[in-house]
């Protein structure tokens, strides 16, 4: 009994020590099958500490955003797909992403040329170049990290 115990024991240290794997969360941000909405747009000096950001929208255009849950959403799939839609114009489109580095490549098709807030929700999605999130949001951030573009999951 007292082998088995440190059989068990060693055989769990790998699990113990190891932890989660980074590609498990990029599977569980992104190719959940959820559908994410856009919330608003933020800049922010400290990309770690993003909670201190300011929104880049007016009070009229996240009203806009957030009147209508069908638009300005956002759909990662796992195969390394997308498809979205802002409230004029409709995307598909290419991801990956890498959980060591928090890096993310999007490459957006859309139906047609956005402008205003549909190139504003457009451009913001194209541009990032790195992440952050989990089940509850994502933050899709610049080159610079110092603007990001927030989703979070509908139905939740």
């Amino acid at each position: 009994m007292k082998n088995l115990r440190y059989i068990l024991a060693v055989a769990m240290l790998p699990l113990i020590l190891c932890g989660c794997n980074q590609e498990d969360d990029i599977m569980e941000i992104f190719a959940n099958g959820q559908t994410w909405h856009w919330s608003s747009s933020y800049t922010t000096s400290d990309w770690e500490d993003d909670n201190k950001g300011t929104s880049s929208l007016t009070q009229s255009e996240i009203r806009q955003i957030n009147e209508n849950a069908d638009v300005y959403i956002i759909q990662f799939s796992d195969d390394g797909t997308l498809e979205g839609k802002g409230s004029s114009f409709s995307f598909t489109g290419r991801w990956s992403a890498n959980g060591k580095d928090q890096t993310i490549s999007i490459t957006l098709n859309p139906s047609s040329t956005p402008s205003g807030l549909d190139k504003t929700f457009h451009d913001e999605i194209q541009n990032a170049q790195f992440y952050r999130g989990n089940s509850r949001f994502i933050k899709l951030f610049n080159s610079e990290r110092n603007h990001f573009i927030q989703f979070y999951p509908l139905g939740i």
